[in-house]
């Protein structure tokens, strides 16, 4: 519509130029014509005015068709973005799900884990009381042991004791015995040789020497022997007397 307005006013124009124009070239050539005014103004500002209507009118069409467009491209674009939200949604709620999943997969392992924990410390704190209980009844085991060892130690050291009387009672009884046991002639010489020669350790019987001054040297009439030295007598096998 608005595009034959703006025709029939370009029209109605251009027949006003088109006469104006006419008679102008009829008066150059000298040929009188009757210019009609109320032809040529309303043919030209009618025309002119249905031309600038018709315009006018025109815009708004394209206006409308460059607006219709946009909303096309609009929506085209809108569709695309909810298409992409709703493939962002789906993706969304898968990651979601797998998420929930290992979520209560790894509060299942935990769970489990802690489970085993609990069951090992039990048995740790079991075992330690144990333990303590054992090592109550080493100590006391100890204990008992230190005092056996301590009676033992105290019954050997009177058994000791006892055993090195008894030695000695021994010895004096048998330097006793040999003292006065009956001498023979051979001791005598080998006696007489020894004290002559300036030997004067006696060696009894027993396998003892008794040096001058000692307790049993008076005591030993009849010695075996007779040594110059200590040392002579250690070689010949005999030791010193225990007092």
């Amino acid at each position: 519509m608005s595009n034959a307005i703006a025709i029939i006013g370009c029209l109605a124009f251009l027949c006003a130029v088109g006469y104006g124009i006419f008679h102008l070239i009829c008066k150059a050539a000298k040929k009188e014509k009757r210019f009609s005014k109320k032809l040529f103004w309303p043919l030209l500002i009618g025309g002119f005015i249905l031309l600038l209507t018709g315009a006018s009118l025109a815009e708004p069409d394209a206006s409308a068709v460059k607006a219709e467009e946009k909303y096309s491209t609009l929506d085209t674009a809108y569709q695309k973005l909810t298409k992409e939200h709703q493939a962002l949604e789906k993706k969304y709620e898968s990651i979601s799900a797998a998420a929930e999943k290992e979520k209560s997969e790894a509060e299942a392992g935990n769970e489990e884990k802690l489970s085993k924990l609990s069951q090992e410390i039990s048995e740790l704190k079991k075992t330690n009381k144990s333990l303590k209980q054992d090592n109550e009844k080493l100590k006391n085991s100890q204990k008992k042991l230190e005092k056996t060892a301590e009676t033992l130690q105290s019954e050997n050291k009177t058994l000791k004791r006892q055993k090195a009387e008894a030695e000695t009672k021994t010895s004096e009884n048998a330097e006793t015995a040999q003292n006065n046991a009956p001498s023979s002639g051979g001791h005598a010489e080998t006696k007489a040789a020894g004290t002559s020669q300036g030997c004067d350790i006696k060696g009894s019987r027993n396998g003892i020497y008794h040096t001058p001054g000692s307790t049993y040297y008076d005591r030993t009439t009849d010695p075996a022997e007779m040594f110059c030295s200590i040392e002579d007598a250690v070689a010949a096998g005999y030791r010193a007397p225990k007092r």
